[in-house]
């Protein structure tokens, strides 16, 4: 619209603000309230994550010199569980977990020790712990004599960076079950995947002695090499 005096614009300005005023005022309320509010969030969950961080901390000091700390194990479960249930949204609590199912297993206490891997495998919020609690679950199973549970658990899909491990792995339990083929087949890949320069999976597949070759082979050899009469 065009206005021929300065009078007539702004009486339209005055009449377009007095109809658009609250919602103009309102979006400017909600932005500033969206900022402030984003910037309160963020400074609670620093400061809730460095709370974990120092109870984390506390687990360590007290597993690095229990003489020093006097703390018993049922004031570290009491540490850890308050981790798991306040503070599980934080990687604490599944390094936490891990720490004690680690000091757990060293024990004996297998039972106690698959809950916390359990407890990992099903709540971390970092894929990279999730996989590492399924390595150490796997490990657990062949330890107590769980061969079949370990083998499944290492069947699923593991991301690049965990597949020599859990293929290793897989081998340990192959050969717990006497199965020497399948396990230097799973060595291999393993080897592979770390380029061939692991000693260690290299010594293990030396230990399990030359390849078996098919009897059916062999036979059908010395078959075709006997002297006709």
């Amino acid at each position: 619209m065009d206005f021929e005096t300065e009078e007539q614009q702004l009486e339209a300005i005055k009449k377009w603000w007095n109809d658009n005023a609250a919602v103009i005022v309102g979006g400017i309320a909600v932005g500033i309230s969206a900022i402030f509010g984003w910037q309160y969030y963020q400074g609670e969950s620093i400061a809730h994550s460095e709370k974990a961080s120092v109870i984390y901390e506390q687990i360590l000091s007290a597993q690095a010199s229990p003489d020093a700390t006097g703390e018993s194990a049922n004031e570290q479960m009491t540490r850890v569980n308050t981790l798991v249930a306040e503070y599980a949204d934080t990687p604490y609590a599944s390094l936490s977990a891990l720490l004690l199912a680690k000091q757990q297993m060293a024990a004996g206490e297998y039972i106690k020790a698959q809950q916390q891997l359990d407890w990992v495998v099903n709540n971390a919020r970092q894929d990279e712990l999730k996989y590492l609690a399924k390595i150490r679950l796997a490990r657990l199973y062949m330890t107590s004599q769980q061969a079949d549970q370990a083998l499944a658990l290492l069947s699923q899909s593991f991301p690049e960076s965990f597949q020599a491990m859990a293929l290793e792995l897989k081998g340990d339990v192959l050969v717990s079950q006497g199965k020497s083929e399948q396990a230097r087949a799973a060595y291999s890949q393993a080897l592979i995947l770390t380029g061939g320069v692991n000693r260690w999976l290299q010594l293990k597949i030396d230990d399990l002695g030359e390849p078996a070759i098919n009897s059916s082979i062999n036979l059908s050899t010395a078959e075709s090499t006997e002297p006709s009469a």
